[in-house]
């Protein structure tokens, strides 16, 4: 069973994304603490309780996901949310709890508000992923369901020493329901070409050649595919890490090659390169069969004429007078333009060209809004390390002030006599003060790398949420870029409908005038 989540804001889009239909074969919500009628309105009013806070993140979404060789009950979906939201410290919060069903398989969303309306203060969020997967054991364990390996609380460090990588992350699995282009297979492409290189540069040009743009990103190299989606080198090959990653690719210079926004920026243009191509003549070979068939027929037709029987000089020499000349057969007929066509494409063109410049308005923003956001999560990284840090610091020196401590004093006079007349002894307690440092300096590291993966995952998270929300604003704008063209093509077809009514109707007016005006006498003139 697999459980993700965290705080987040945005309760609009959360409720949109919970509640959509093109994505999920059903949805039904289970459970709605609130006297709001809908869901959008009972997060936008917990999220409101927030601002009486020092906090702005108002809720928490979890999702709770079970193997696909398992069905669950209703009352083992009610236990699993009870389970979750006690390791959460959530307990007697509002919350809600939505049911999809996606490719034959259940799971449900479970969000509540975060804001305790007796303390007025946010509900801590802390060590969350933990919270987890302690969950996801104990439901394990009750329903009799098969482990699913771990990172954290459900990580056995004898069987995995190294840290586990998923195959693809939230934010990946979330781009390939957009493009619908299936990360494993998008790895195992670029883990081929990798192989297929001998360094960096040809692995560059490779994956030049098949429409990715290697960048600078910001802890290494990046790629950004056709559609704008920036992924880590390293997260696209199997079986390498980011250091390897960096001495396979020592030949290319980071520093020459485009930042993560030029890059989408190149892709963006070449798309609408793409788009806006005319059509490409038919291919020679096509071109040739055609030019064979049209020769073709008019052979046959020669030979037809040549076997019917030739009429007499006069009957031609009437019908000539009778018939009008016909225009050479070889004459091809001019294309008759649409106004109307024309009329939809300069208002495709105009719409395009809009869409283009409010695009690169919006990518703009948001890419201020992520810089942002990820120098937030840098600083506030840095200061819970540094923190967690000096609480390290304090541990040691108690360490060494107790050591001290035991060494002063009548006992610590009677501990160095003794130490005096034994000197083995005396090593032996020494190797003892140096083993209990080096173990506590070994706990130490090992909580620290752990608390910094657990806040890196955070800061994911986070940078995901927001990539998200970017990614169906960019969505909405497009839909709303074809329903403007839509709109405009039928607003000019009923002008042309009006026009032509109009002029069909001056028209009539104009001939009953004209009839009418024959019927009367001419007007008489003035002498």
């Amino acid at each position: 069973m697999i459980i993700k989540g965290g705080s987040r804001a945005a309760p609009g889009q959360l409720a949109w994304h919970l509640q959509r239909r093109d994505t999920n074969e059903r949805i039904e919500v289970l459970e709605l603490q609130s006297l709001a009628p809908t869901l959008g309105q009972a997060f936008r009013d917990w999220q409101i309780l927030s601002e009486g806070t020092r906090g702005f993140k108002g809720l928490y979404h979890a999702n709770i996901d079970p193997a696909k060789d398992y069905t669950m009950t209703r009352e083992q979906w009610q236990r699993a949310v009870e389970v979750l939201e006690k390791e959460l410290g959530l307990e007697g919060q509002p919350r809600a709890v939505v049911m999809h069903e996606k490719y034959g398989r259940e799971h449900i969303h479970v969000v509540w508000a975060r804001t305790d309306i007796d303390e007025m203060v946010l509900r801590s969020d802390s060590q969350n992923y933990l919270a987890h997967e302690r969950a996801s054991l104990a439901l394990e364990d009750e329903f009799g369901h098969e482990h699913v390996p771990g990172k954290h609380a459900k990580r056995d460090r004898e069987k995995q020493p190294e840290f586990p990588r998923a195959e693809a992350n939230q934010a990946e699995w979330q781009q390939g329901e957009r493009t619908g282009i299936d990360p494993a297979t998008r790895k195992d492409q670029i883990t081929a070409l990798k192989q297929a290189c001998d360094n960096g540069q040809t692995f560059k040009t490779a994956l030049e050649e098949q429409g990715y743009v290697l960048a600078n990103g910001r802890r290494g190299f990046v790629i950004v595919d056709e559609f704008g989606n920036v992924h880590a080198l390293a997260r696209q090959i199997h079986d390498m890490k980011t250091a390897e990653v960096r001495a396979f690719m020592k030949d290319v210079d980071l520093e020459t090659l485009p930042t993560p926004e030029e890059a989408k920026e190149f892709q963006r243009q070449r798309q609408e390169e793409i788009q806006q191509k005319p059509e490409q003549e038919k291919p020679e070979q096509q071109e040739q069969q055609e030019h064979q068939q049209e020769e073709q027929q008019e052979h046959q037709q020669e030979e037809t004429k040549e076997q019917q029987e030739a009429p007499s000089q006069e009957t031609q020499s009437e019908e000539a007078q009778k018939q009008p000349e016909a225009e050479p057969a070889s004459t091809p007929a001019e294309p008759v333009s649409d106004p109307a066509q024309a009329q939809a494409e300069a208002i495709r063109k105009a719409v395009t060209e809009r869409q283009a410049a409010e695009r690169r308005r919006i990518v703009e923003a948001q890419t201020e809004e992520m810089n942002q956001l990820r120098d937030r999560l840098d600083r506030d990284t840095r200061e819970k390390l540094d923190l967690f840090d000096a609480i390290h610091r304090d541990e040691t020196e108690d360490l060494h002030a107790d050591q001290t401590e035991a060494r002063s004093g009548l006992t610590g006079f009677f501990d160095s006599v003794q130490n005096l007349f034994s000197p083995a002894r005396a090593a032996e307690r020494e190797a003892e003060r140096q083993r209990a440092h080096e173990e506590l300096a070994a706990r130490q590291k090992q909580e620290r790398d752990d608390y910094a993966a657990l806040l890196n995952q955070s800061n994911e998270l986070e940078v995901e949420n927001l990539a998200e929300r970017h990614a169906l604003n960019l969505h909405d704008h497009a839909v709303r870029g074809e329903a403007d063209f839509d709109r405009y093509v039928r607003e000019q077809e009923l002008a042309r409908k009006l026009q032509a009514e109009i002029e069909e109707r001056e028209r009539e007016r104009e001939e009953e005038l004209a009839r009418k005006g024959l019927e009367r006498p001419p007007p008489t003139r003035a002498r």
